[in-house]
């Protein structure tokens, strides 16, 4: 007998197609020549001195994390980095892209049902951004998986305390802090999740305590690495300055606005030419333009860091080639649809769905932590891509919530 589950398959089937499609037409050609490059240079470095670097080939950095470095050289290792691990590293991109999907519907289908599972990952296959993204070596794809799947982990944790579940969320917890270091916080959301959820506190503890030793272990040697070049304790990564900086000249009424970034940053005394003390030194510059422009026109400051700069953040689709000739006009009009209807099927589902408001709950914190933190620094439209596949999570439970409530279909639905 067939079995609706079963369906899931079909479509992360599909989903690879399509990226493999695109490898196949777009080839190696398909590249920002960006931070991309950054990091392929970077881990081919690895491969050959053993040192992390980012901008300047005999520089140690600490403006990355180390895990898509990493994660490049170990292909690198196998593969080599000429036009055979540069596609074997685009492949496994693809394979962890999908293995995204699969988390997302792991997350609707413990939330609504397996038919909103097959709604949910049916969208983000078929999101031509995601599509993109998955073909570039960023760390977009991998932070995204490893997100989907600390979030899915975090939900179980909430249904079992086992440590076998727990170990699980330590992994996608520390494997997400090493593409992007932005994540650091997000055990405070979980703290409040699992207090909403009555966890046992007794087990909270415990784990915990787990949780810190295991930071430990690992980011110990990562500062280690960091005081040894830098002579600082240096927790994740020290290249802040930069986007904070940038993120001064986004939004109306900031300080000096007939002198621009470049023109700000040609006029600079730095001590030293390494990256890491040019990134303190734009940091120092930034937090006396925040404070002079809260001091001068707090209105405008208010306006541009609450609303003007998120807005910026979700406008618009991290699309910055057109694959399969498909306009970014038209994903510009889809892009705005979802976060809309994302939006509004949460909080559908807030008011309908009393089971999972905890989820929900959940899910919103998580985006407006996100959105918080980077509307501190200068906005991008990339900054979204990871987050986008839960607002499809928004879709699929607000259309069940309708269903549910319209029709009664509670048990046949789900």
């Amino acid at each position: 007998m067939f079995r609706k589950e079963y369906l899931i398959w079909w479509v992360l089937l599909a989903a690879l197609g399509i990226r493999l499609l695109a490898l196949g037409r777009y080839g190696l050609n398909l590249t920002l020549n960006s931070d991309d490059a950054g990091y392929v240079n970077s881990a081919i470095q690895l491969l050959k001195s053993g040192m992390l670097i980012y901008h300047r080939p005999t520089e140690p950095t600490v403006h990355i994390m180390p895990g898509q470095p990493l994660l490049l050289a170990l292909i690198f290792l196998v593969f080599g980095w000429e036009a055979t691990g540069l596609y074997a590293a685009k492949l496994v991109m693809i394979l962890i892209g999908v293995a995204g999907i699969y988390g997302m519907y792991l997350i609707a289908k413990t939330m609504a049902g397996i038919r909103t599972g097959l709604l949910v990952a049916g969208l983000f296959a078929l999101s031509v951004p995601h599509i993109l993204t998955d073909n570039l070596l960023l760390t977009e794809t991998p932070f995204a998986t490893s997100f989907i799947f600390l979030v899915y982990f975090s939900i179980r944790l909430s249904q079992n305390s086992k440590m076998s579940t727990f170990s699980a969320f330590m992994f996608f917890y520390i494997a997400s802090l090493m593409f992007r270091p932005t994540v650091v916080l997000y055990p405070l959301i979980l703290f409040m999740y699992l207090m909403l959820k009555k966890y046992p506190l007794k087990m909270m503890l415990k784990q915990a305590t787990v949780a810190v030793v295991i930071m430990l272990a690992i980011l110990g040697p990562w500062w280690v690495r960091n005081y040894v070049h830098y002579h600082e304790f240096i927790p994740l990564t020290g290249g802040s300055g930069d986007p904070l900086l940038r993120g001064t000249f986004q939004g109306e009424g900031f300080p000096n606005p007939n002198q621009t970034f470049d023109e700000l940053i040609k006029r600079l005394p730095y001590p030293s030419t390494d990256a890491y003390t040019q990134n303190k030194v734009r940091e120092e510059v930034a937090k006396e333009r925040i404070k002079n422009w809260w001091q001068q026109d707090p209105e405008s400051f208010i306006r541009s860091y609450a609303y003007l700069k998120p807005n910026l953040l979700w406008k618009e689709p991290f699309y910055w080639i057109e694959i399969f000739r498909i306009p970014k006009s038209q994903l510009d009009k889809i892009h705005s649809a979802v976060v809309v209807a994302g939006l509004i099927g949460f909080l559908i589902s807030l008011v309908v769905e009393s089971r999972h408001r905890n989820e929900i709950l959940l899910v919103l914190s998580s985006l407006l932590y996100f959105t918080i933190l980077y509307s501190v620094y200068f906005v991008l439209d990339r900054y979204n891509e990871p987050l986008m596949p839960f607002l499809f999570l928004g879709i699929g439970v607000g259309v069940h919530s309708i269903l549910q409530t319209v029709f009664r279909w509670k048990g046949e639905f789900a």
